[in-house]
């Protein structure tokens, strides 16, 4: 029987772009896009990347080995059977290009018109990011994972604007000055677990519907901030979102293994 990838058409529309030791590699085969948002999750042995790829064991081999070539993917010894390998993402996921996505919405439409040119700055300041992030989704450009990376470094530069002893505290400084920036408004939900909800989010508010989360720059942000007040490493979760038709972004806290790194806090 011909393996499975034999029937797959030579043209594929993705392709992911991942930074490593190496420089920027592409890739755009369907078997090691499978392999790559495998791997992103956890670490797997090979025999679980051959199982849930449905492919043949030499094709799994093959496309593994051109990876780990390309450092985009690692491997190390099975500590329970040592002629096993467990392979990891090893490199960082940067984002992706898409043709089948060009032109999936009408970019005239979302583009704003009504731009004061005297106007308040954060207005200006919005419709500029907008503007690319339109353009860029437009085109099937997705840069999510810089974004976060963004976010997560902002928070950082962030914290001392809005540190609190408290948690009640802290969203307040974090509220005041996302109002008086035109950033949104932001409310506290719950302490346990931590959620917020940010309303007129400068991030998403002005994108299409797209059915699912869009704001990868303010989850960053926030899990930088959250993550230096309770000195434990944290992640902000979208479960709503502008972009998904809610009518609000919410974001929950949730904690992550493993402890902070010194420089990080």
């Amino acid at each position: 029987m011909a393996d499975p990838d034999f029937l797959i058409p030579e043209r594929f529309p993705y392709v992911g772009l991942y930074s490593t030791s190496n420089g920027i590699s592409a890739v755009g085969s369907p078997v090691k896009v499978k392999i790559l948002e495998m791997l992103s999750g956890n670490e797997m042995a090979f025999d679980e990347l051959v199982e849930n790829s449905g492919r043949a064991k030499s094709t799994v081999s093959v496309h593994l080995k051109d990876l780990a070539e390309a450092g985009i993917v690692g491997a190390r010894s099975d500590p329970v059977d040592g002629r096993k390998k467990i392979f990891y993402l090893h490199s960082f996921f940067l984002g992706s290009a898409d043709s089948g996505e060009r032109g999936w919405f009408d970019l005239d439409r979302y583009v704003r018109k009504d731009i004061p040119c005297d106007g308040n700055p954060a207005t200006l300041y919005r419709f500029i990011l907008s503007t690319i992030r339109l353009n860029l989704m437009d085109q099937g450009i997705t840069i999510d994972p810089v974004l976060n990376l963004a976010g997560l470094k902002a928070g950082k530069s962030l914290y001392p604007c809005v540190e609190g002893h408290d948690i009640e505290s802290m969203v307040n400084r974090i509220g005041k000055l996302w109002e008086k920036n035109g950033l949104g408004k932001v409310e506290l939900e719950r302490v346990t677990p931590l959620t917020l909800n940010i309303r007129d989010c400068f991030e998403c508010i002005d994108l299409p519907i797209q059915g699912k989360p869009a704001c990868a720059f303010e989850s960053g942000l926030l899990s930088a901030l959250f993550s230096l007040h309770y000195e434990q490493r944290l992640k902000a979760i979208e479960t709503h979102c502008y972009a998904m038709g809610n009518n609000l972004c919410r974001f929950e806290l949730i904690e992550l293994p493993g402890r902070m790194p010194l420089d990080a806090r």
